[in-house]
């Protein structure tokens, strides 16, 4: 496999940065491309949070230009290295970047200067690449912070000889996250007026940095087959739906993969007792210490313990969570829900934790060694969301035999085979229209699955040989780069390796 040159750029990065899913990818996706050869780097904004995280940074360079709007700004360039020795480059400019949260504030909002914050972190792109004499094969940007580089790149960069071999792939994470700004934020780009159209990034009469990369980026990618099916469609297209059926040929669904080593019932530091799909006696080992440790009746041993780590948002379907609760509750099972949210939704499961007490226990915070344990002993998780481009949570239940029951929607139906409709090869649960009811009998079937202990073994084991490892995913992303490539070479502008 040639040595493809790849520069992520993102908003977020695990370990650097991170408010969700994104920074997972970008963290966990170079790695595997790097062990399948790739040259690949990252480029993400110096936060607070890098400096609080106390990574070792060294200066690549200082007091580089970029012109916003009528501000010529200086910036630096700093750099360090992940555990397996990606080089990891970060742009200082601290009234930008130097603040608690990364897009903006709970009470307040987004921050006013988005628009400014993610122009710059695009245009220094250029100068990253120029200073480190290093040129890409392929930008890989990622959601609505980095549009506007596949713009530039078109009406600007590609115009340097080092930058014709370079081309664009642009990763929709969450579509309903667009990054769109008044019409009089265009002059700061310094972009020529033929940008801000409707055949451009104009939105209604605004702009829309994820339009942008929609548009002018070479090929599009989602983070499931499923999710870039449902984009395309009014309910899930967020008015973008038309851009992106006219993309269509240049769309590809790549499902998430989660890290193998940290997600591994057989090594997993964090539960008390290891296991295997050959041996699923720590499970339930799991299970018995995960009930006591929450405070469960001895009894509960015997029922199906039935487990949630969600944010408490309609989104994850707590609407239909709250409307079937009362009847959850009059079946045997036990169940644990982790996480936080929404002020309404807290107070209703407050309400139910204290009508059932030996039926219900709720955690509002997270706590990720929890979250472990509650993977690993619950018999069940119910992943209900309303929509889920990705999701890793059905992933991580599949791996540790807690069968999932989830909503059929983007990367929850990719991930999850339907024992209704395959019972030799299922390994989960499914409800497609997004109702209470549907949801309430997918549970009852899963229920009264789980008495068949034969079966249920049987499911726990097909579920936990499932590959869902980010090697799969890194070669389905190659094969997307190499589209890139061949696009370049068959316009004139053929990559050097």
């Amino acid at each position: 496999m040639k040595n493809h040159r790849i520069l992520f750029c993102a908003s977020e990065v695990s370990p650097y940065a991170k408010t969700g899913g994104l920074a997972d990818v970008a963290g966990a996706l170079p790695p595997a491309l790097q062990q399948l050869g790739c040259d690949v780097r990252i480029f993400v904004p110096l936060y607070r949070s890098v400096l609080e995280g106390k990574h070792s940074l060294s200066l690549l360079a200082q007091k580089l230009v970029i012109p916003v709007g009528v501000h010529d700004y200086t910036v630096h360039l700093w750099e360090s290295r992940t555990a397996t020795g990606i080089p990891v480059y970060f742009l200082e400019k601290d009234e930008f970047y130097d603040r608690s949260r990364l897009y903006g504030s709970p009470l307040r909002g987004d921050y006013e200067d988005n628009a400014e914050r993610f122009i710059i972190f695009c245009r220094s792109v250029y100068l990253l690449c120029n200073r480190l004499n290093w040129f890409p094969s392929v930008f890989h940007l990622h959601d609505w912070q980095t549009g506007l580089a596949s713009v530039y790149h078109e009406f600007m960069w590609r115009f340097d000889p080092n930058f014709m071999r370079t081309g664009t792939v642009f990763t929709i994470h969450n579509l309903a996250f667009q990054g769109i700004f008044p019409s009089g934020q265009f002059e700061l780009t310094h972009l020529p007026s033929e940008v801000f159209a409707p055949q451009g990034m104009e939105f209604y009469g605004q702009c829309n940095f994820l339009k942008a990369g929609l548009i002018y980026s070479d090929y599009l990618t989602t983070v499931s087959p499923t999710y870039s099916k449902e984009i395309q469609t009014p309910e899930f297209g967020y008015g973008l739906e038309g851009v992106l059926r006219e993309r269509e040929e240049d769309l590809f669904g790549i499902l998430n993969g989660i890290d193998t080593t940290a997600w591994d019932p057989e090594s997993d530091p964090l539960i008390p007792v290891r296991f295997s799909a050959g041996d699923l006696s720590g499970k339930r080992a799991c299970k018995r210490r995960l009930l006591s440790e929450l405070g469960f009746p001895k009894e509960n041993e015997s029922t199906a313990l039935v487990g949630m780590i969600s944010r408490l948002a309609t989104q994850k379907g707590f609407d239909l969570v709250a409307e079937i609760l009362d009847d959850l509750m009059s079946l045997p099972l036990c169940m644990i829900i982790l996480g936080t949210g929404d002020a309404n939704m807290e107070s209703r499961l407050r309400e139910m934790e204290l009508q059932y007490p030996d039926k219900l226990k709720v955690i509002f915070h997270f706590d990720e060694a929890l979250a472990h344990r509650i993977e690993a002993g619950a018999d069940i998780f119910l992943m209900p969301s309303r929509y889920e481009p990705c999701g890793l949570n059905q992933m991580y239940s599949l791996r540790y035999g807690t069968i999932p029951v989830v909503h059929a929607t983007g990367g929850l139906d990719d991930s999850v085979i339907d024992v209704a409709k395959s019972p030799q090869t299922g390994t989960g649960f499914k409800f497609h229209a997004y109702e209470a009811a549907p949801f309430l009998d997918a549970v009852t079937s899963a229920l009264d699955l789980f008495r068949d202990e034969a079966q249920w073994r049987g499911i726990q084991k097909r579920a936990m040989v499932q590959d869902f490892s980010w090697n799969r995913s890194a070669r389905e992303y190659i094969r997307i780069y190499e589209k890139v490539i061949s696009k370049r070479a068959a316009s004139g502008q053929a990559p050097s390796f």
